[in-house]
């Protein structure tokens, strides 16, 4: 994954520990795909459910899963902690791209504060 945004100069990775929130919900999907896949296993094939193939297949899902789901719970946890911590000046996001307005009004803010 990119460190930073190449159209907003937004870097991802805000503040240190940025990431545990995405590996945190990569073990979640990771643990729900595998659960699914031992249920659906053993709903299809009851009463006589063959466990080897079934262990088997859960082995791979759990393998698989988080390497092929990883770069999307670092997207997804992005936009979340986008949505709990929204942008601030000090980001180093450009500001002609989302805070322009916001820095003009912030600057008259404190203009008039000092007067």
């Amino acid at each position: 994954m990119a460190e930073s945004c190449p159209r907003c100069g937004l870097h991802f990775a805000r503040e240190p520990g940025q990431w545990l929130g995405s590996w945190f919900l990569n073990i979640v999907i990771a643990q729900v795909a595998v659960v699914g896949v031992l249920i659906a296993g053993v709903a299809t094939t009851w009463p006589e459910p063959p466990m080897v193939p079934i262990t088997v297949l859960v082995v791979v899902v759990a393998l698989g899963v988080p390497f092929a789901f990883f770069p999307f719970s670092r997207t997804i946890w992005t936009a979340i902690d986008l949505a709990m911590r929204p942008l601030d000046f000090d980001d180093g996001v450009s500001p002609g791209f989302v805070l322009e307005e916001d820095r003009e009004r912030w600057r008259s803010d404190e203009e008039r504060g000092a007067a």
